[in-house]
């Protein structure tokens, strides 16, 4: 699975198939679109949205933006190319060889995160060691 630019082919575990600009631009216009309904959820149709106080305004823009830095870090940990598992690895804690014949055949496990701006969550390919059968999270 290639994760670089200039047209080769690219395909992350929430990101699809299709080259490096492709799924930019389809996250790109994700991202938009959340970012059309915070502002949405901030202003309202009158520009105030109920808002009255500056206590009301400030939790509303944290809410809003928090939630956009949550999608973006889950994005970007998504993308990241540590995430998928390698062919090889070793057991850290028996020390056990981890094999699949290839890198597609480790399953994807929910991981969450807790960040500054809250929970997030991603997909990590997980292994099960055959020796200890403690799951691991090779990178």
């Amino acid at each position: 699975m290639s994760r670089s630019a200039g047209g080769r082919a690219w395909s992350g575990p929430s990101g699809g198939p299709g080259t490096a600009a492709e799924q930019l631009d389809r996250k790109r216009a994700e991202f938009l679109a959340r970012a059309e309904q915070a502002f949405d959820r901030m202003f309202g149709a009158d520009g105030q949205n109920e808002l009255v106080t500056f206590a009301q305004r400030e939790e509303r823009a944290c809410e809003v933006t928090d939630a956009l830095a949550r999608w973006l870090m889950a994005e970007h940990i998504t993308l990241d190319p540590s995430g998928p598992a390698s062919v090889e690895a070793d057991c850290p804690i028996c020390g056990g060889p981890v094999r699949y014949e290839s890198a597609a055949q480790a399953e994807l496990e929910v991981r969450q995160l807790q960040t500054r701006r809250g929970q997030i969550e991603y997909r990590r390919a997980a292994a099960r060691c055959p020796q200890c059968r403690k799951i691991l999270f090779p990178a």
